[in-house]
């Protein structure tokens, strides 16, 4: 089994097709300490031509925090890992979001989130979505995961999802497999980097405002904002949320 970060495998990956560059400003929350006093991971910060950010975002609370959407069972950790593009060109938010459990289960969603409509975009979406239905639908129904049905997602989730997003739950021995979908994901992303052209004034503010509602309705829905607060302070938590913004 690797023993690698899931955060540190999608830097790696990424860095193989682009250029990162690290962000400064952030130092401070790249290591950080929970209220208890105990480690608590961080987040670090890159940039490149075409991107405004990628994050890397590992979470750790040994001791256990319980997570009320998951009958209170205990976590251990999270792992994030986001690409912001800029959006004076036509490119997609990637991002992949784990929960890591104290009996090994891992749980996970990944998505790409579109600042426009690809329903009014049919020659994009036959163009990138297309050709990666058959990889989708492999880790759909992966034999080291188990799909979570959409009824078990919130209304807003429902809403703002692309064709291509997954949730799933498996076990942190199975990591590999998560890596092996991180990686065509990435494949994917790069692709639509590498083909992209710049964007007029209106299609960015267009992009830019359809992700902000997006990122608004999910800041009002979320679960496990409250929690981080509770482990990690509000001083701490406020500089994530900058860091993120």
């Amino acid at each position: 089994m690797t023993h690698k970060s899931l955060t540190q495998f999608c830097f790696e990956e990424l860095s193989k097709h682009i250029k990162l560059e690290r962000v400064t400003g952030f130092e401070e929350i790249e290591r950080v300490k929970l209220l208890s006093g105990d480690a608590g991971g961080g987040i670090k910060l890159y940039k490149a031509d075409k991107i405004d950010r990628v994050s890397l975002v590992d979470f750790k609370y040994e001791s256990g925090v319980p997570i009320p959407h998951h009958n209170n069972e205990t976590s251990v950790g999270a792992e994030i890992f986001q690409i912001l593009p800029d959006f004076s060109y036509k490119l997609p938010i990637w991002g992949i979001n784990s929960i890591i459990f104290k009996d090994g289960r891992y749980n996970f969603d990944t998505d790409l989130s579109f600042g426009f409509d690809l329903v009014m975009d049919y020659a994009f979406t036959m163009k990138y979505l297309e050709p990666f239905d058959a990889l989708h639908k492999k880790f759909l129904t992966h034999r080291d995961f188990r799909a979570v049905p959409m009824s078990e997602t919130t209304t807003w989730v429902r809403t703002y999802i692309s064709p291509v997003f997954i949730i799933a739950e498996t076990t942190t021995d199975k990591i590999d497999t998560v890596f092996e979908l991180c990686s065509e994901f990435i494949k994917l992303w790069v692709r639509m980097y590498q083909e992209t052209e710049k964007v007029d004034d209106a299609f960015k503010a267009q992009q830019k405002q359809r992700i902000k509602a997006q990122y608004d309705g999910m800041r009002q829905t979320d679960r496990m904002g409250k929690i981080l607060l509770g482990v990690y302070g509000k001083e701490t938590f406020a500089k994530f949320f900058k860091a993120m913004a």
